[in-house]
């Protein structure tokens, strides 16, 4: 009887052990994948295939965008934004002319067909909305 009991401890022991290991080996598996996953969207976000897509875009909303003339002059991606959405694409985060208030959100995907990346929409805030519409040009007050 006392043999019986020490060998289901050393089997309960050895079970939670193994358990234990795999829960971390797992959890370190999803983390090294996030890793893995956050470096491809940087890159993705810093590409020149990006940097011309979020251009058209901008210049759709003000054609003399990021030329003196423009209301927007600059803008930004906000790397600690990026993800992926789940129906495709990856959301981006763009700060217009270094104003925390002027914000677009957009989602990026590539065109299966030409490989370019593309808008497929996008949001701004009431700020942003504002500047565009407004008469003048520049910061927004």
């Amino acid at each position: 009887m006392e043999a019986s009991k020490e060998n289901r401890k050393t089997k309960i022991r050895w079970t939670l052990w193994l358990l234990l290991t795999t829960l971390c080996l797992g959890g370190c598996s999803l983390i090294t994948r996030r890793s893995e996953q956050r470096r491809e969207m940087l890159e993705i976000a810093e590409s020149k295939k990006m940097k011309v897509a979020i251009e058209n875009m901008l210049t759709k909303l003000d054609s003399k965008a990021l030329t003196p003339e423009g209301k927007i002059k600059s803008y930004k991606i906000s790397k600690d934004d990026l993800d992926y959405n789940p129906m495709g694409g990856i959301l981006v985060k763009i700060v217009i002319n270094n104003d925390e208030k002027l914000v677009l959100s957009t989602t990026i995907q590539e065109d299966a067909t030409t490989k370019k990346y593309e808008e497929t929409y996008f949001g701004e805030t009431e700020e942003l909305s504002d500047l565009l519409t407004s008469n003048h040009s520049g910061k927004h007050p």
